[in-house]
Formats: structure tokens, sequence, C-alpha cells
């Protein structure tokens, strides 16, 4: 009879933590105590194996879920009805004999146990229930080890007794009974599971249903060898989502009164946006005489636009300044001021100069010619030196005549009161810097007055051009101005200008421009129109505008 169940859907729980199987039965092996079962869903997930053959020894509970297909049920049925009782009745009274010849009160408990195994299958017709009990027993006995005879020899019986095998015999087969009597039950209504192992036989509730859901949509695409192994791109599936057809799809699910109540919603401002509302700022705030020259026009970062001056008009606006009382001297200190915090910032600020950082020292060599910009880099060593920065001044030897200016004398003059080194040779320098700021030549291109210096500016372009540190030009000369130079400029990183930027072309260097303290009836009494750019910065980024 087990070839007559080859087809049927089983449900198979092995034991040693492997978990459930899922199936078609293709073949049962009574010698091997064997089944083999394909379309093999383990755990309610599809298996890798197309076939898998489970031991009768591993098997803790089968269960039949349906039959292969009705005609074959309708013929088997027939077949199993067409055998009279008696037949059946003869199949027990053999083994009811031989029991009763070995020992008579075995005998009449298996009678007994067998009165009771026909009472739990009385509600059915006596043929039906004797057919269904015969032909899925047998299937329970395919799938078991053989059963054993009763014990016949005097040891066995002497050790153990006739009565407890007799008992333990009788226990066996109400075992069976009841196992028949369920899987019977399973047949007339036979339960359906899914891939997750859940009951949909019956009606599910309302969070049932919910998860079931759920994972279907979470878990419903299978899962292969090739899926795992391809890498997933992100970046890809991201650019498939449209975050405005989600939105308008989400809104045309909404009410007409609440869309429109959408859309005349306020405006959310931030922390840092005006609620009242203003007036547009003028662009050009700025407005400077036009002397000829070529004129580039800057931005800061709000999109106020800066004019750049000629190096005629901005020395007359800080000579105008000098006598109004802010003399050149605070002029002075006001852009070293700013050239220490462009270069602090530059350098790492805090982290270099850090108590605990001291193995790392802060080295930043400073070029400076005869003038007014020589005096300005001066400057800046000296408060960079203040704030535990190591520099080095490298300045021209000046011969007996012409004599520097006061102001580059006295600045050089408190710069020695410093740790700080001077020297004229840039050769002798320790390679390993973190900046330079070249302050050599004026807005005229020279070193010195007198035209001295041309030595000196081409050992100090060689030694900067091998350095690999990054270069801070302090107020150097216009790139569109037409005056004579002998030395090229050095390409800066940084480009510091006070009061009002020089014309630079784009590829010299970021502009910033630094805050001079200068009155506005200054600025109009060299003709400029004049709204500071400034706002709560001492120093600004200015770009170029096209």
């Amino acid at each position: 009879m087990s070839s007559d169940y080859v087809g049927c859907q089983v449900s198979v729980e092995v034991g040693g933590g492997l978990g459930w199987y899922q199936g078609r039965v293709v073949s049962i092996n009574s010698e091997r105590q064997t089944i083999t079962i394909t379309q093999v869903l383990h755990n309610g997930r599809p298996a890798a194996l197309s076939e898998v053959t489970i031991n009768a020894g591993d098997i803790i509970d089968l269960t039949i879920l349906s039959r292969p297909k009705a005609d074959n049920d309708d013929q088997q049925q027939q077949k199993v009805d067409s055998k009279p009782i008696q037949q059946q009745q003869q199949v027990v009274q053999p083994q009811a004999q031989q029991q009763s010849s070995q020992n008579p009160q075995s005998c009449a408990e298996h009678v007994c146990i067998h009165q009771q195994k026909e009472s739990r299958c009385s509600p059915q017709p006596q043929a039906a229930a004797t057919a269904d009990v015969t032909s899925v027993g047998s299937t329970t006995n395919a799938l078991q080890q053989p059963r054993r005879k009763p014990r016949t020899s005097v040891g066995e019986t002497l050790a153990h007794g006739s009565h407890s095998s007799a008992a333990r015999e009788s226990a066996a087969d109400w075992q069976r009974m009841n196992q028949t009597i369920v899987t019977a039950q399973e047949y007339s209504s036979p339960r359906r599971y899914d891939r997750y192992g859940i009951d949909v036989s019956r009606t599910p509730g309302k969070k049932e249903r919910m998860r079931r859901n759920r994972d279907e949509t979470t878990f419903g695409t299978l899962i292969d060898d090739d899926m795992l192994a391809t890498e997933f791109d992100f970046e890809k599936n991201l650019a498939l989502f449209d975050k405005q057809a989600v939105i308008e799809e989400i809104q045309s699910l909404k009410p007409d009164v609440v869309r429109q109540a959408d859309r005349y919603t306020e405006k959310k401002y931030r922390c840092d946006e005006n609620v009242l509302p203003s007036k547009p700022p003028v662009k050009r705030q700025i407005i400077v005489p036009t002397s000829g020259a070529a004129e580039v026009i800057y931005a800061n970062d709000s999109g106020l636009l800066v004019p750049s001056v000629s190096s005629d008009l901005r020395a007359a606006l800080l000579s105008t300044a000098n006598q109004h009382g802010l003399t050149n001297s605070r002029q002075l200190e006001m852009i070293g001021r700013a050239a220490t915090e462009i270069i602090l910032s530059l350098s790492g600020g805090s982290h270099r100069l850090g108590t605990g950082n001291s193995h790392q020292p802060l080295v930043v060599v400073v070029l400076c010619g005869c003038h007014l910009q020589g005096a300005a880099g001066v400057n800046t060593a000296r408060q960079l030196e203040s704030h535990g920065v190591q520099t080095v001044v490298v300045t021209l030897q000046m011969p007996s005549s012409p004599q520097p200016p006061l102001l580059f004398t006295h600045e050089l003059q408190l710069y020695t009161l410093t740790n700080g080194r001077t020297t004229s040779d840039p050769r002798g320098i320790p390679s390993t810097l973190d900046l330079i700021v070249d302050a050599r030549l004026d807005h005229s291109g020279r070193a010195c007055e007198g035209g001295v210096g041309h030595t000196w500016l081409n050992s100090t372009s060689a030694w900067a051009s091998t350095s690999r540190a990054p270069i801070l030009a302090l107020d150097p000369p216009s790139d569109l101005a037409a005056i004579p130079s002998t030395q090229p400029p050095l390409p800066a990183r940084v480009l510091l200008c006070p009061a009002l930027p020089l014309a630079y072309t784009p590829a010299r260097g970021k502009v910033y421009l630094i805050n001079l303290p200068i009155p506005q009836q200054t600025f109009n009494a060299v003709g400029i129109k004049y709204v500071s750019p400034f706002g709560a910065k001492l120093v600004i980024p200015l770009h170029p505008c096209e």
C-alpha cells in the first residue's frame, strides 16, 4: 500500500534540530525505511536540493496534507471497500490466537483494546472505518519499524514477566491506533499550510492577516544564489526614486478641500531668515571714481559687489586716513592682526597650537622688503610670535644709502625683542615649513627704494619655488597695472588686501579683504561712495564676478 501514497503532499518533522520538511512524496522504500520527497520547503522556505530522502528513525511527526488527485482516491476507496469485513477480522484473529496460546491474560487485554478501538471509530460506517484504518495503518507501518513479536523464550519470560510483555504490546497497539485515527481525520479534512508554516485552512484573525500581508510584502521575493552574489547598487536604486512623483501621488489621494488648504499653507522660515518682508538689497553700494585703469568686480558671500581700485587711489585713501588720525602704525597693527588670524586658520589653529602638540611646532617664514608692505610683514611675524609660532624674517641687507623707512625700522626693532630669527639668506632656513608670507614687493614692483635688491629677489624666488609650503601674499601689486616687473610673482594661495582690493587675475589666488576702521568722511574726501561689505567679520573672502 506504500505505493498508493506516492504523490501526496506531506509535512515531516525531523529530529536533530532540522525542523520541518514539506513536499510531494515520490517514493517510499519499505526495506530501507525511507521516504523521498520533492518540491521541498525547509522551514517554510524553498530548499536548495531538488529531492530529500528522510529516514524513518529520524521522523518525529508526519502529517499528510493532501492527496494527489480525486480519481486516485476514488479508485483506492473502491478497492478498500470491496474487501469483506471477514478478511479484515481474519487479520486480527491469528494475532489474537497466537497471543492467547502464550498467555490468556494478554489475550484478554488485547481483545479489550481492540474493542476500545472499534468504539472510537463507531461514528463512521463499519466498512468505511475499517477500510480507512487498514489503508492508513499500512502506510504508517511502512514508515515505521517492523512490529516485534511477543517474547516466547523462557529467559525473557522470567526476566520481564508475561504481564509486562503483554501490557507493553497492548500499549504499542493503542499508540498505533491513535495515530491511525488522527491520520484518518486529516484525510477527511486536510489542512493546508503556506510557505511559512501557517495553517491557511482556517479563517485568520485581523492581527494574523496584517502579519501575513506584512511578511508577504517583505519576504515575498524568492532569494537565489545569483541575488546573494550580486552587489546592490544603492546610488542606482536611489536615482530611480522620484520624490516629486511620490508627493504628487500622495496629494492626489487627498480630498480637494485638504489639497487647497495645503496649497495656501504659510511659509516656514528658518532661524536665520527674516520673517518681516524687506526690500531686496542693492547689489552695488560701493562706487569708485573711474581712473581709466582696468577694473575687476568682486562680490562677497551675500552678493554685494566690491569694485577694485587703482594703486594711486588706495594710496590716497590711506594717506588721508593717516591725516585724519588713523596713523600708519595703527593701520599696520590692523593688517598684522588680520593676517595673523588668516595664517592661524590656514595652519590648523588650535590643533597645531595646543599644549599637547609640542612635537609639531608651527613654523612660518616671512619675506619682507624695505617698504610699507614689508613693515606689515614684520608686524605679522611679531604677532605670530605672541601666539607661540616659530617665525623667521628674511629681509634685505640694506646698504648705507638709501635709508629704510622709519616704520620698517621700528617694526624690526620690536621684532628683535621676541624669540624670532632675522636673516638675509634664505638658504639656512629649515626645510620643514608650514607657510611662507610674501611681502617683498610694493605697489611699484620694487623690493626697496632706489631699485636695489634684484639679487635678493632672485635668491628668495628660487628658494620659495623649491619649497612645498603654501604662500600668502600680503598686499601685493596689481596684476593689471602697467608697471615694469623684472620678477614674476610667486603663485600664492591667499592674497590679503586692506580697505579696498586691487585688480588681480583669478589665477593669482583667493582674494581676502581686511577691514580697516576708516571713517566715512575719509572715503568721501577721496570721492568714494562706500557702504561696508564686512558685516560681522574682520576679514571676508571676495569672489570675482564675470
